[in-house]
């Protein structure tokens, strides 16, 4: 490994800002391999998208399995993309949204500090785990938690299992068991009725995984924008389509996740698409770190937070409903602050790019 692709792998943030003015928009890692985010090279991309490969995570294969819907290529992953995407279309689901969110606030400690991060977690957790299962197991979902934070809380060790065993597979056998029960008893039992046996369990982890980490990242990084911007909560209140592009460019200037997968073509050479950069680009975007709603629409492949191509995610629709759905609660139902820490540093899980557990919310009642 060079020292190019070392810093790539072990200061990611840090690396990706070092090249953010790179007018090319790409640049080598190593031999042939590239990262890139030039809009015109993603848009390029995107539309050749299924006739390239899909190389799974080194950090999230050992997790969600091999058999993950999201390293499946060609009809295969065709297929099972076609089985699973009715279960996250969004508006299906609004009445089970509202529940969760007016539970989950109604939790909130009146003018005690919770964090934000895992906050939101454990909301969108909670929303996909019914979706998946037809039911609540708080149980089960607070071990799920437990599972990915030994696996994904700490950067230092993610990496030292990255690299020091590559290709073990970290997954817990009595919480396999416990979710493949579950499944089984679902109602009604979609996904145990729908997959191959022994398929099952990667798919499950998969969703519980994509259907609640990058949609909780992007809710508290919507909410800490929010925040920051004086007087927009209020503004917010009346202004649904306000709301929609405050999502928008939340979701531009703090994308849940910082990469979009590796793609590979038949001779070898993989491109790494950057989310994180290409959202950050300063022929695209005027001052480009300053949060403003207010943007005119980007050209095509210069804004995609829920990736693109084959690969772009089923749940869009679920997830930006979650956030619109959650952040509305908020706003109405309590008055809500944010201790911020010295630094708000991006917190890394894999990929996902999360708000530091320092960052607190206070929740207070409307009066």
């Amino acid at each position: 490994m060079n020292r190019t692709e070392l810093r790539f792998a072990l200061q990611l943030i840090p690396f990706l800002d070092s090249v953010e003015d790179f007018e090319d928009g790409m640049v080598k890692l190593r031999e042939r391999r590239w990262l890139v985010w030039h809009p015109d090279v993603m848009a390029a991309l995107f539309r050749h998208d299924r006739d390239l490969r899909h190389p799974p995570s080194r950090t999230l294969s050992p997790l969600l399995g091999n058999r993950s819907v999201l390293w499946l290529d060609g009809e295969e992953h065709t297929a099972y993309r076609r089985t699973l995407t009715p279960m996250l279309r969004g508006n299906r689901y609004q009445a089970l949204i509202d529940e969760m969110v007016e539970r989950s606030i109604a939790e909130l400690p009146t003018g005690a500090p919770v964090g934000l991060a895992t906050w939101t977690r454990k909301l969108t957790l909670r929303i996909i785990g019914r979706i998946v299962f037809g039911a609540d197991d708080d149980e089960l979902l607070t071990a799920f938690t437990r599972w990915l934070d030994r696996r994904l809380g700490s950067r230092v060790r993610t990496l030292a299992r990255r690299y020091f065993t590559p290709g073990a597979t970290r997954s817990d056998p009595h919480l396999d068991r416990m979710l493949l029960h579950r499944a089984h008893i679902a109602e009604p039992p979609a996904l145990a009725a729908s997959l191959p046996p022994e398929d099952l369990r990667d798919q499950v982890v998969s969703l519980l995984f994509a259907g609640h980490e990058t949609t909780a990242s992007a809710t508290a990084w919507t909410v800490y924008w929010i925040d920051r911007t004086p007087g927009l909560a209020e503004r917010l209140l009346t202004d649904e389509s306000l709301l929609d592009a405050t999502i928008a460019e939340s979701l531009r200037l703090s994308p849940p996740a910082t990469l979009a997968g590796n793609r590979m073509s038949d001779d070898g050479m993989v491109i790494t698409p950057s989310i994180y950069l290409a959202h950050r680009r300063a022929a695209t975007y005027e001052n480009p770190h300053t949060f403003d709603p207010t943007r005119k629409p980007p050209p095509p492949g210069a804004f995609f937070p829920f990736g693109g191509g084959v690969r772009h995610c089923p749940g869009k629709d679920l997830a930006l409903l979650e956030i619109r759905t959650i952040v509305t609660a908020l706003l109405r139902h309590r008055r809500i602050s944010l201790t911020t820490p010295r630094s708000c540093a991006p917190q890394l899980r894999g990929a996902a790019m999360a708000p530091p557990p320092s960052l607190a919310m206070v929740a207070t009642c409307r009066r």
